[in-house]
């Protein structure tokens, strides 16, 4: 699979991370935990959910990730919905692990070399080259971005960011 080169990993990652900074600001731990009308789930699970990728991608960076195994099975694939602020990391912690690891991975891409990138690594039960998981898992993390506007207006936060 082809994949960009890291430069460019670091700027779609840049991307991502300013829309969920946008589309989360003014947004408290209550409204965090609002669900939608419809199958899906909060801005906190989404968040979360977020980081559990991301996660992969810093041990794939030789990173430690940014959260506790007990915080990343929480917001697993198919965990159950966050649907109160007693269940829920605080939304500004999660926010906060968010940046850092925005923080690790661009660092690491900045340092990672083409012949890394292009390694055979192990994720699920698959193996790909590190820059073809990175990529996927990005895509993935746009997906759930996108998810954000709604659940900012569910919020009542009545406004258009992007």
């Amino acid at each position: 699979m082809r994949y960009p080169d890291a430069e460019t990993l670091v700027q779609i990652y840049q991307r991502t991370h300013y829309i969920i900074h946008r589309q989360t600001e003014g947004i408290s731990n209550e409204d965090s935990v609002i669900q939608p009308p419809v199958r899906g789930n909060c801005m906190n699970w989404i968040l979360g959910h977020i980081l559990t990728e991301r996660s992969i991608v810093l041990r794939l960076l030789g990173a430690e990730p940014v959260m506790t195994p007990a915080e990343l099975e929480k917001y697993r694939r198919e965990s159950d919905p966050v649907t109160a602020v007693e269940s829920a990391i605080p939304f500004d912690q999660l926010l906060a692990k968010f940046d850092l690891s925005q923080e690790l991975i661009e660092t690491a891409l900045n340092t990672i070399t083409p012949a890394e990138l292009a390694a055979q690594a192990p994720v699920n039960e698959t193996t790909d080259q590190v820059g073809a998981i990175i990529t996927y898992i990005h895509w993935h993390e746009t997906y759930h971005t996108g998810q954000f506007e709604l659940l900012r207006q569910l919020a009542g936060k009545d406004d258009k960011i992007i």
